[in-house]
């Protein structure tokens, strides 16, 4: 019997965007950057995608373009079949419920101004028209699941520490009962015993919601922590894409081995 085709929750086909400097001259047309280069992924519903890469090589554009905070130049990004940037801004909101999103500073993405139990009910509030009651009944779940006592809801953010922030933003995040989480750097500003307390719950809420990470790091050790595949980006393009076991073990190309070269000791290939 044939192996049913796998369902991808995910499609990037062939995106590329570009960026328009300012002028320096009125004679002249602005000279641009080409953030993306033909980028295409495609991730499995279930299996956590990690997308790796240094500074300025494409890896937050793609982020955003994702989250169809900016439309691709050129491309499609496709979530459950259908063209999130061809979609009305009615139907993009609705679909917005499947998909969101963690940032790498949590004390920015919360409004210190707000209680936590609002600020985590915030999306839910947005797209489903909740009570007030039902907001914060969601929003106590919400924090439970990620490990935050009852008394987190009336408190502000400013009474967490950065592992607790990260923690309401992944509850904030969780709340719409989402298909995809798009982390960007979500655990590059913690310290390393607190990452590992967030990639473990990251893991457990994988695993008990169903939830797929596309999970966007520098640390090739944390997305073998965390993901099933990975995808190297340099320079705008994706030049190495597969299981993480087989990248990170036998990369093929040389910038991945230059990548894993330059992380002390021999964690990650035994992480993988």
């Amino acid at each position: 019997m044939d192996k049913p085709e796998p369902q991808f929750l995910l499609e990037v086909r062939d995106v590329h965007k570009r960026y328009a400097l300012p002028r320096e001259s009125l004679l002249r047309p602005p000279a641009e950057v080409h953030a993306l280069k033909g980028v295409s992924l495609r991730v499995v519903a279930g299996r956590s995608l990690g997308i790796v890469g240094e500074s300025g090589s494409g890896k937050s554009t793609l982020a955003r373009l994702v989250m169809a905070l900016e439309p691709p130049t050129a491309g499609q990004v496709l979530l459950q079949g259908r063209d999130l940037h061809a979609l009305s801004a009615g139907d993009l909101r609705a679909a917005r419920r499947d998909f969101q999103m963690v940032f790498q500073d949590p004390y920015g993405s919360l409004d210190p101004r707000r209680r936590v139990w609002r600020t985590v009910a915030e999306p839910a509030a947005a797209l489903e028209g909740a009570s007030r009651v039902q907001q914060r009944e969601r929003a106590a779940a919400m924090l439970e699941a990620v490990g935050l006592r009852p008394d987190a809801l009336d408190k502000y953010p400013h009474e967490f520490s950065g592992g607790q922030r990260q923690r309401i933003a992944i509850a904030r995040a969780l709340i719409t009962r989402p298909k995809l989480i798009v982390a960007d750097e979500a655990v590059s500003a913690l310290d390393v015993s607190v990452q590992a307390q967030v990639l473990n719950l990251m893991a457990d809420l994988r695993d008990a919601h169903g939830v797929t990470f596309l999970f966007i790091s520098h640390d090739l050790a944390v997305v073998a922590h965390l993901c099933q595949d990975v995808a190297v980006m340099q320079g705008g393009r994706v030049v190495e894409h597969g299981p993480v076991r087989q990248v990170l073990r036998e990369p093929s190309h040389p910038y991945t081995r230059q990548l894993l070269d330059a992380v002390p000791g021999q964690g990650v290939a035994s992480a993988a």
